[in-house]
């Protein structure tokens, strides 16, 4: 099969590679006995590729966007027939009001005809834009269509079936209706500003997951597939071992009896990366983010990386007295100057100490839950970015998290190895690193 089938579903702007996967699932000699987790699985490279390579896999994440998309690209049962039936029902639906919205304030020949169109009520609709849709991300007529299709994929029955509405509904809204880019942040793109045709968008989104849902189950049908079972949740990742023994199926079953073999992640890293803002529309759409309430719920669950998503009692420094490790007493110790040197006590900048902080502290918590549901001799692979964000004090991500999982939790000798370069985000800062830690239980 081809290696973008499925993963394009929904593509997220940091994502790596199913060739990474692969590429380590190869090294390590991992096999149809073992079960993978993805702790931060986004949207599904991860349990979508063991899937593939028929592994059994678990995948958790803090973002309803995510944890919809990973569910979608892995449930392969999905009902064809059921699908295009109610496919075909709701673009009947939808077109007609479509067709109106782009029309309204338009003088057509067909304007001064007997016959007319189709009579739509545009009244049933509540086209206010939503409260925390960033300004400028939706023109006035694709945010009515959105919200049309909203409106009527709500009504469908709650299943497997409609959560693949659902998906194609969010995948369409960054990628082509929103005025949107990113670079790699989300910021506002004047020059999409407008009309769009939604309705070829959406059509064309359902069009590609059913061709590749035809593919995938004649291709386990005819045995060229045999697929890993998959199971994806909500959770922290700082909570991984209590949410998987509480809430996990697979992991509680006869053939893993409680225990992981091998972890392969991405997790985030220092720096201002606000995932609630780059999902914002999928999240709005998605009924996750209608208030400043709903997207603090999401940003406490995530480990803290960025200033966004620091809070007043957040402690897990103090905790675990994070700055007891030299490396990290030597950032923010660097950082403290910087801000009583330079008299900066207002704005982002005097919270750039306390994410390092609380980012360290909070990636040796989730390493704890790893250690504990991690089958003696198991591995765990991050990929982690070093980072130059702030005042370009540098960050060396896998260097500190390595001496954190060995010294502080009990993995042995933690391996370090360059993946690849990336362009930092910082002007004045180099190229940053990008690293593949890999962490090993010792066998007991």
């Amino acid at each position: 099969m081809d290696d973008v089938d499925i993963h394009d579903w929904y593509r997220f702007v940091y994502a790596y590679s199913d060739r990474l996967v692969t590429g380590l699932a190869d090294e390590f000699g991992i096999g149809e006995d073992d079960l993978v987790v993805d702790p931060f699985n986004g949207t599904g490279t991860t349990t979508l590729t063991a899937k593939k390579l028929g592994i059994d896999s678990i995948g958790t994440d803090t973002s309803p966007a995510s944890v919809l998309s990973a569910r979608c690209k892995t449930n392969w049962d999905v009902d064809l027939d059921a699908f295009r039936e109610r496919r075909s029902e709701l673009l009947r639906t939808i077109r007609p009001v479509f067709d109106e919205i782009s029309s309204q304030g338009n003088t057509t020949l067909d304007s001064f005809g007997e016959s007319g169109g189709t009579d739509v009520d545009l009244s049933t609709y509540d086209f206010s834009e939503p409260e925390k849709t960033p300004k400028g991300w939706l023109s006035e007529k694709p945010l009515q269509k959105m919200t049309v299709l909203k409106y009527h994929v709500e009504e469908l029955p709650d299943d497997d079936v409609t959560d693949l509405f659902e998906l194609a509904m969010i995948a369409v809204l960054p990628e082509d209706v929103g005025n949107v880019r990113f670079g790699p942040e989300a910021t506002r793109d004047r020059t999409q500003e407008g009309d769009t045709d939604v309705f070829r968008f959406f059509k064309n989104k359902l069009a590609d997951i059913e061709a590749d849902l035809e593919r995938v189950q004649a291709a386990v049908e005819s045995g060229e597939i045999e697929p890993g079972d998959t199971e994806i949740l909500r959770a922290d990742a700082r909570q991984l071992a209590d949410v998987l023994r509480d809430e996990s199926e697979l992991l509680n079953a006869d053939a893993h009896d409680g225990e992981v073999d091998y972890v392969i992640t991405s997790p985030p890293y220092p720096a201002e990366h606000d995932y609630t803002r780059n999902q914002r529309l999928e999240l709005i759409w998605l009924d996750a983010a209608d208030d400043n309430e709903d997207l603090q719920r999401i940003k406490k669950a995530n480990i803290r990386s960025h200033t966004k998503n620091i809070y007043v009692a957040d402690d897990e420094g103090e905790q675990v007295d994070i700055r007891a490790n030299d490396r990290v007493d030597a950032i923010v110790s660097e950082m403290e100057t910087i801000l009583e040197e330079e008299d900066i006590s207002h704005g982002f900048g005097k919270y750039y100490p306390r994410v390092i902080t609380e980012y360290f502290a909070g990636m040796q918590h989730h390493f704890e839950q790893v250690y504990d549901v991690l089958a003696p001799g198991g591995k765990a692979a991050y990929v982690v970015g070093d980072s130059g964000s702030y005042w370009q004090v540098e960050v060396e991500t896998a260097e500190i998290l390595a001496e954190l999982a060995e010294n502080r939790v009990g993995f042995e000798a933690p391996e370090i190895r360059l993946w690849r370069n990336m362009a930092a985000t910082t002007a004045d800062y180099d190229d940053v690193e990008e690293n593949i830690l890999v962490l090993t239980k010792p066998d007991e």
